[in-house]
């Protein structure tokens, strides 16, 4: 059994949420901070002050799910709240960010277990197939585009050594065996 640590009255915003029905959501995206060294707290801090998404910040930070190197889960937000994370599949989707750099390693196995364990979590409550968790990369429109016909990434994330046909797969076989994969948010 693994915990997620809900934080999400204790990080800071930029304002009132956005709200949504969670109805909506089919998708689940696993993202990268991108950088060394921050954690849930940098990121967040980061989202809500001017950053690369809005000069005034977002309301909130903009993942629903937070993993730590070692493993550690935080829940940074209820599903009904509509995070900045994906351009148009904000309304549609929950993100799960790992605290990576994203270089030619792939992830520390901890937190890889602990993001495909989370991901089962999303997707058995949500009621989504494992081929509905991606990558921020493999999203039109905002991980990459189409030029001439051919795709264009704009985007690694969540690192080009996650191997996201595997990393599916995993989710897949997790499901085959919960009882080893329980995430417990408290």
């Amino acid at each position: 059994m693994r915990w997620a640590h809900d934080i999400s009255a204790a990080l800071p915003t930029n304002g009132p949420p956005q709200l949504r029905d969670e109805s909506g959501i089919d998708t689940v995206v696993l993202h990268c901070t991108a950088m060394p060294d921050w954690n849930v707290w940098d990121t967040a801090r980061y989202h809500t002050g001017p950053n690369h998404i809005s000069p005034d910040g977002c309301p909130t930070i903009a993942y629903a799910y937070f993993i730590e190197p070692d493993g550690l889960i935080y829940k940074c937000l209820p599903h009904s709240v509509r995070a900045w994370h994906v351009g148009p599949w904000n309304d549609r989707s929950l993100g799960v960010c790992l605290a990576y750099e994203a270089g030619e390693a792939p992830p520390p196995a901890p937190q890889s277990a602990a993001a495909v364990d989370v991901c089962l979590m999303l997707t058995r409550q949500l009621g989504l197939p494992p081929d509905r968790v991606l990558g921020h990369r493999e999203l039109e429109g905002t991980g990459y585009t189409v030029e001439d016909g051919n795709p264009v990434l704009r985007k690694e994330c969540p690192g080009l050594a996650i191997d996201m046909p595997g990393f599916r797969a995993a989710v897949a076989l997790a499901r085959e065996y919960p009882e080893h994969h329980a995430v417990e948010v408290i």
